[in-house]
């Protein structure tokens, strides 16, 4: 039982996103259990997007999302990046992650 309280349901990971000729690092939390969303921090996006010469997309429809004690956030989610990830053999074509404020975490990705 007392087990049961380090039960990680999450980790922390270095990130590279490169292409070719580009290599922006960072740190990334693989979220196990808590999510089924994507999200990287609103103040990656202008420095993400003028290296690899990429833009956000605008959702059909915005999102709201729910904190971790389940209250609705005010702040509704309208665009997000859309990238092909690789992380050690695991591979996602095409990721969406939400864009958004962010407290502690640069980038919150699910299990892949």
């Amino acid at each position: 039982m007392l087990d049961d309280l380090f039960d990680f349901k999450s980790f922390i990971v270095d990130v590279i996103l490169s292409n070719l000729e580009k290599i922006f690092r960072s740190f990334a939390l693989i979220d196990i259990k808590v999510t089924d969303m994507m999200f990287i921090n609103d103040s990656l996006i202008s420095e993400l997007c003028e290296r690899f010469d990429i833009q956000s997309i605008s959702l059909f429809k915005s999102k709201s999302i729910r904190s971790y004690d389940e209250i609705l956030d005010r702040r509704s989610i309208t665009h997000a990046l859309y990238i092909s990830v690789t992380i050690q053999e695991h591979k996602n074509e095409m990721m969406s992650l939400l864009i958004t404020r962010l407290d502690q975490h640069k980038i919150i990705i699910d299990n892949l």
